[in-house]
């Protein structure tokens, strides 16, 4: 709805709630700038939660200045100055390059050729155990902490009603369900298909996996002196609403590139770079750095930007 509103031109700048995706992802399958900031850099005050692992709040809007003047506002930080293009290094993996739909594919890779005409580097990293170390995350940290925090919110704001009076009340039937089946009774599926506790894969991806994969990430960023990653923020373009467009399998397919940020409360800015050729509809390229660079990030996104300029007339 904060993108849809911003896109439509209802209003200049909106504020919205990202923990799998739900900003950076709207903002790009309607051609908005979105910045999910680092955990903890904006209040949750007040904010109801779905994991603290992973929510931010964070601006959409149609520039990245508008979110730049945000940014400032909420964190009275001042603005870092734009860095040239050849001052910019950019990882590239292919865990965010694979699997992409035609559109995507095809207008990620006009925008990565601007990027190195205009002397940005491109520098392609290995990343062994990304996808695995995510895995390892997402689920469980969303199903354990799913419960207990908006448990804890009930009771912190004196809301008399029950966790469970508000699942009856979720409107959505696939979210619900999630609920239902998964976060009230605290069980996911194993590897072969049984429904099990989730603690045991709750404890172990906060004290193993969750560690590695942040280590993953500044092993890299330093092996290659990287400022960001760079990939498509999703690998589709907005698909038809029906009634597949909410199923699991969708919505994974959907927040397969910004999961790994979230698990472990990176900065990530959605830019965005033209419309496909075949849906004629957005697609967006995010840049994620390593946590608390958010000043950084968004400098380099100006940049980018004015690279793209021409891909968003």
């Amino acid at each position: 709805g904060s993108a849809s509103a911003v896109a439509a031109g209802m209003v200049p700048i909106a504020i919205g709630t990202d923990t799998g995706a739900s900003i950076r992802l709207p903002s790009a399958l309607n051609g908005c700038v979105g910045f999910r900031p680092t955990v903890g850099r904006y209040s949750q005050d007040s904010i109801t939660p779905i994991s603290h692992t992973r929510d931010t709040a964070g601006p959409i809007a149609h520039t990245v200045s508008d979110i730049i003047l945000i940014d400032e506002l909420i964190t009275q930080e001042p603005k870092k100055e734009p860095l040239q293009p050849h001052q910019i290094r950019l990882g590239i993996n292919t865990y965010f390059w694979n699997h992409l739909d035609e559109d995507v594919r095809e207008q990620a890779h006009i925008a990565l050729e601007l990027l190195k005409e205009a002397g940005v580097e491109i520098i392609n990293v290995d990343m062994p155990n990304l996808e695995q170390l995510n895995h390892a995350i997402s689920f469980p940290v969303v199903v354990y902490e799913g419960k207990y925090d908006l448990i804890q919110y009930l009771k912190d704001h004196h809301v008399n009603l029950t966790i469970e009076n508000v699942v009856d009340q979720i409107s959505s039937p696939d979210v619900q369900a999630i609920f239902k089946q998964n976060i009230l009774p605290q069980l996911i599926q194993d590897q072969t298909g049984q429904l099990v506790p989730v603690l045991p894969f709750y404890e172990k991806a906060i004290s193993e996996a969750r560690p590695q994969l942040l280590e993953l990430y500044q092993n890299t960023f330093e092996a290659h002196n990287l400022h960001a990653l760079l990939f498509p923020t999703s690998p589709i373009v907005a698909p038809l609403a029906n009634e597949q467009v909410n199923s699991i399998e969708n919505f994974q397919t959907l927040i397969r590139n910004t999961d790994p940020g979230s698990n472990i409360g990176l900065p990530g800015l959605s830019l965005p770079i033209g419309k496909g050729a075949k849906s004629k509809l957005p697609v967006g390229l995010e840049i994620d750095g390593l946590p608390h660079h958010d000043s950084e990030i968004l400098a380099i996104g100006e940049t980018l930007e004015e690279i793209f300029k021409d891909l968003n007339q």
